[in-house]
């Protein structure tokens, strides 16, 4: 069964037993406003800052047909304020100003208040802007509803995301004031006109990461996510440790959706580390494999967490560049997890699964084309089709894909996965076919209703009705001579119409179920998003302040003097920073914080000196400036598994049951390759790929021996750590692999062969050695 029966939302987010956050459960009424407005989240940015209304206008125009109100237009800041509103106004009703049971029971007038001004401070900025972006003037009243939007803000975000962010910001926010002069106009004008919350974080959240956050939203209602976890529990499960390395790779998969490492293990740890503990491994172990895997989630191309996009935007790297410069770091971090995995599992003495514990894997093969539309997003973003677009695009392929997939509903699947598959490659074409695809799409659809009338292949069902909406839509367009970006746009929104329409008049249990999941997917984009809208528009806030005061130049160079100009004193002191800033704010902010503050103090250590002086090739952006940028990037996302807060392993030790500490602890042994990668690639920045000015066999030589070293360095590190290579090792042993790995992160030769020799000596001398002996 592809679609999953989702029941409501209670008084907390639940997953047996472990509560995270607790929201409240409204009446009818207000349940039915909040859904508005997640629905209304929605709406705006398709059809506004998607441009979509665009889209249908020269649709129809090119039709003959002329709609004018299609051609409505809102400059890019009230978009933010539209979204900024109905997020504050969710946030107000969900959220008690207590995490405690007496503030969920009901919602109070105060909460009423702050709702609606919410609304108004930030529709007030629909309502002005066009005046101020014409005379750039800020009246007092403007500074009335600017300072009304920003502590409403900050009381958003630390109901939604914990003290710490606000705290932060309020600090900052401070200073700035003060540094002005109590300067009000000049303080509302930046920090509400130009940029603060409405800055570079939330013009990113609002235009590329929702796309992601509404595609997500679709891959968990409609079943995609439970396919990816099944089918690794399948893959994996006969083998040794099955369950802990099906949750790495299922975990790596669903966090290029999800983006949030706690909601990674919510999401595939309810079902991976019950079959971990069954397995045989312990809950401390059990507990932190999912958290470790899910974290790296926002690490993996092609669709990493919402921080890469700000960082695309920071750097002025066009995404699709980014993710190239992610592949060898994200395939290290999970080389070391799976390293470690292995380990622990012979280390423990663990045996297979039973086969029957989990569906045959011929099963989860022959529905493989589940995957289209991760496969279709990736294309899309490698040849450079917007993120967004992308995301939108794959929506409708998966949409589809899941219509199809439904077992319940008849219809020859191989027969309809075919007529998928053709249809999306026809979609991709380029202008000089239009007419000839359009011609053949037609030709398709008639072709499947004759063999609706003749044949047993097809029937005159769900399936058969959203294929002919997809394949005539897509001729429609094609013929019509729509560009690529347009049809692609275009089938992921209609996508949602096609399957809400086919859904609402099917009479079967299935076709009800795909409806409701469509349904229900769009108010959860919506209701899920404010999480890093808010990080976003706080963060922001932050920025402006940076900006407004001068201070994000100063603070660079003061961290350069204190550090005497040292570069790994430097980076250690940042990765410091970063981890301790993003055990209380999220990775978002994290990243924005860091990247402002620490990231320039970086660049300016090493902006002078080969290779980091040269410029990306094809870019102005340094290389110097895209390798600080990682850096912090990297240590803001594993704040999420390092003690004394580590929400992502506390998520994971409560649902397995385990000690928080070790499973903490066992959380950053296994992460090694995240905390000791980020200062390989920074010394080594031709592991980025894309900063390579040109490719030749030594070149290539060079990059493949890097990666090789560091998976390497990180096998001895996984031997020492876990004290174990077929047998159990002693101390002195361990100690001696801990000082060849982490002398090994400079990926010296030398070093390298000495620790290529250590290695054979312990495979095949090491019974000598180990505990025992």
């Amino acid at each position: 069964m592809l679609v999953k029966d989702k029941k409501p939302k209670k008084k907390a987010e639940e997953v047996e037993g472990v509560v995270l956050e607790k929201i409240r459960v409204l009446p009818p009424s207000l349940e039915r406003l909040v859904t508005i407005a997640a629905i209304l989240i929605g709406i705006y940015e398709i059809l506004f800052i998607f441009n979509f209304n665009y889209t249908l206008y020269d649709m129809f125009s090119r039709m003959g047909i002329e709609i004018g109100f299609l051609k409505t237009t809102f400059q890019t800041k009230q978009g933010e304020a539209f979204v900024l509103a109905m997020i504050l106004f969710i946030t107000f009703m969900l959220y008690p100003i207590r995490k405690k049971e007496k503030y969920l029971k009901k919602v109070p007038i105060y909460d009423y208040v702050l709702a609606a001004l919410g609304v108004i401070s930030s529709l007030y900025l629909f309502a002005v802007y066009q005046r101020y972006a014409e005379f750039a003037e800020v009246t007092q009243i403007d500074v009335i509803f600017g300072i009304m939007a920003i502590i409403l803000v900050l009381e958003a975000t630390r109901r939604v995301l914990g003290w710490v962010l606000p705290l932060v910001v309020t600090v900052f926010l401070l200073y700035g004031i003060n540094n002005i002069g109590f300067n009000w106009i000049r303080f509302t004008q930046q920090l509400y006109f130009d940029e603060g919350i409405f800055g570079i974080p939330f013009f990113v959240m609002t235009i590329y990461v929702f796309a992601f956050v509404f595609f997500g939203a679709f891959l968990l209602r409609i079943g995609i996510s439970d396919y990816i976890t099944e089918f690794m529990i399948a893959l994996f499960g006969s083998r040794p440790g099955g369950p802990a390395k099906a949750a790495v790779v299922s975990s790596g998969l669903m966090g290029t959706v999800s983006g949030s490492s706690v909601a990674n293990v919510l999401t595939t740890g309810t079902f991976t580390i019950p079959l971990m503990k069954k397995a045989g491994y312990p809950p401390e172990i059990a507990g932190a494999v999912e958290p470790v895997a899910s974290t790296g989630g926002q690490l993996m191309p092609p669709i990493m967490g919402a921080a890469a996009f700000i960082m695309a935007e920071f750097l002025g790297i066009p995404y699709n560049k980014l993710i190239i410069a992610a592949v060898i770091p994200a395939l290290v971090y999970y080389s070391g997890v799976y390293i470690f995995i292995d380990l622990e599992t012979k280390r423990l003495g663990l045996k297979s699964m039973a086969v029957e514990e989990s569906k045959k894997l011929g099963y989860f093969l022959r529905k493989l084309y589940i995957l289209l539309p991760v496969a279709v997003i990736t294309v899309a973003l490698v040849w450079g089709i917007p993120p967004h677009i992308s995301a939108i695009s794959s929506l409708g392929i998966a949409i589809w894909v899941a219509w199809i997939a439904r077992d319940e509903i008849n219809g020859h699947e191989g027969f309809y996965v075919g007529i998928v598959l053709l249809t999306t490659l026809m979609m991709f074409t380029g202008k000089s076919m239009t007419g000839l695809v359009a011609g053949l799409l037609v030709v398709l659809s008639l072709a499947l209703v004759g063999l609706a009338f003749m044949t047993d292949l097809v029937d005159f069902n769900e399936k058969l009705y959203i294929s002919l909406m997809f394949i005539l839509f897509i001729a429609l367009t094609k013929h019509l001579g729509m560009t690529k970006e347009q049809i692609l746009l275009m089938s992921g929104v209609m996508g949602i119409a096609f399957s809400l329409i086919v859904g609402y008049i099917s009479k079967s249990e299935e076709g009800r179920r795909m409806y409701s999941a469509t349904y229900e997917s769009v108010i959860d984009a919506g209701k899920t998003s404010t999480s890093v809208m808010l990080a976003a528009a706080s963060a922001g806030l932050i920025q402006g302040v940076l900006t407004m005061t001068g201070l994000v130049t100063r603070i660079g160079y003061r961290l350069v003097d204190l550090t005497a100009g040292n570069l790994l004193l430097l980076l250690i002191l940042t990765m410091v920073f970063s981890l301790i800033l993003g055990m209380g704010v999220p990775t978002t902010a994290n990243y924005i914080i860091t990247s402002l503050v620490a990231a320039p103090a970086i660049f300016n250590a090493v902006q002078s000196v080969a290779p980091y002086d040269q410029p990306v090739p094809g870019f102005t952006t340094a290389i110097a400036l895209l390798a600080a940028h990682f850096f912090v990037f990297y240590f803001g996302i594993l704040a999420d598994v390092t003690p004394p807060v580590a929400l992502a392993s506390y998520a994971g030790s409560a649902l397995a049951g385990g000690d928080f500490w070790k499973t903490a602890m066992n959380a950053v042994k296994y992460a090694l390759a995240g905390y000791i990668g980020p200062y390989i690639y920074f010394t080594h920045p031709e592991m980025f790929l894309i900063t390579v000015p040109e490719w030749n066999i030594a070149t290539a030589l060079r990059v493949l021996y890097y990666l090789l070293a560091t998976l390497f360095i990180m096998y001895l590190l996984a031997i020492a750590l876990t004290g174990f290579y077929k047998t159990h090792l002693k101390k002195w042993v361990r100690i001696i692999l801990v000082v060849i790995g982490l002398a090994g992160v400079t990926l010296n030769p030398i070093i390298i062969g000495t620790g290529a020799a250590a290695w054979l000596g312990l495979k095949f001398y090491g019974v000598r050695v180990s505990a025992g002996a």
